[in-house]
């Protein structure tokens, strides 16, 4: 149940906790003895500097929950620590409906007014705690559900390392401990707790210098992604403007190829421009070509006149037809050469069919 102290909630270990009336502000959730233990760690033999990455790994030995939360107090080389189930306690305060960041969790016994030195029997809000003191500090700590017998009480100063001359035959009477405001040992109050909280605060100072990088590198890596996705999408604009141009050249292409191909296939002129070009170049006296003969770019004329055929003279005018073509680009025929034979009134000439 809680008790309705100053910003204090008092969780006891069987009982149904009533919620709070007031949930703002800071609050103390205090745990009753039976819902956590206790331990001392002796560090004297480990340089101040390392006690508290040392205690680390004892703690990881010791835990004794599943998921353990702690209360850590100093003394000089010594760490007291108070261990409870985390995951318990988490689940009741957020069963209140309330936050567990803004919630202390302390343990009952360093609420109650400590001793200087000696055996002590406090009674608890649950049960009974043996403890033993020394310099004001607690060294051995145990808890009973009804007040301990003699063998109990005597197997606990044993567990202690209390001499036998020493031992307390029977338990004191239990005191009465009324709960202070503040614990009377603190997480920072000495130098293994400032150590722990500096090197808290050196993290923290480390995770701030790596995330002013980080944060530049994010953002320059933004602007990066976020030029490339610009530049990608223009690209893809472009293309989408130039693939109807680059489909047109290509298909052109394909077409000159075939256009090519089909005039590989008559790569000289047709035979009826040929004869064309000769009948321009005939004798105005009705002479006429009598024989007409083209093999694989070899053409054998006979041409017959009424009236006798001048050589020179029809070489001459093919030549000229052949140097008037040159000048067009369109050349027809070359290597004009005339071929013996016995009418004088009829003469071969055989020629070279130039190439389109």
């Amino acid at each position: 149940m809680f008790f309705r102290l100053p910003a204090r909630r008092f969780l006891q270990s069987t009982e149904k906790a009533e919620a709070p009336k007031n949930r703002f502000g800071a609050l103390q959730w205090v745990l009753t003895r039976p819902m956590y233990r206790f331990k001392r760690f002796d560090l004297t033999q480990v340089p101040a500097k390392k006690r508290s990455q040392a205690l680390r790994l004892e703690l990881a030995q010791w835990t004794p929950f599943a998921s353990s939360d702690y209360y850590v107090g100093w003394h000089e080389a010594y760490a007291l620590v108070w261990g409870w189930d985390g995951d318990k306690v988490q689940q009741a305060i957020v069963a209140q409906g309330l936050k567990p960041r803004r919630v202390r969790v302390l343990p009952e016994s360093v609420l109650q007014t400590p001793l200087q030195d000696g055996l002590c029997l406090s009674r608890c809000h649950e049960g009974y705690e043996g403890q033993l003191w020394r310099e004001d500090q607690l060294e051995r700590s145990r808890w009973w559900a009804q007040s301990p017998s003699q063998d109990e009480w005597l197997m606990f100063q044993r567990d202690a390392g209390i001499p036998p001359n020493e031992q307390q035959g029977q338990a004191p009477a239990p005191r009465e401990n009324s709960l202070s405001a503040h614990p009377w040992v603190s997480e920072a109050s000495s130098g293994g707790g400032q150590e722990m909280r500096l090197e808290r605060l050196i993290i923290a100072l480390g995770m701030l210098l790596l995330l002013i990088p980080t944060l530049w590198y994010g953002m320059s890596l933004y602007k990066v992604q976020r030029s490339t996705a610009q530049l990608h999408e223009q690209q893809l604009q472009l293309q989408r403007k130039v693939d109807p141009i680059m489909q047109a050249r290509s298909q052109a292409l394909d077409y000159l190829a075939r256009i090519d191909a089909l005039r590989a296939l008559a790569p000289y002129p047709e035979q009826l421009t040929l004869m064309a070009r000769v009948a321009q170049v005939l004798p105005q006296d009705k002479s006429y070509l009598k024989d007409w003969d083209f093999q694989s770019g070899q053409l054998k004329i006979t041409l017959t006149s009424t009236s006798d055929i001048s050589t020179a003279f029809l070489i001459g005018l093919l030549q000229k037809s052949l140097d008037l073509q040159a000048d067009q680009q369109a050349g027809f025929f070359r290597e004009i050469k005339a071929l013996p034979g016995r009418d004088p009134k009829s003469i071969t000439f055989q020629m070279e069919v130039v190439k389109r």
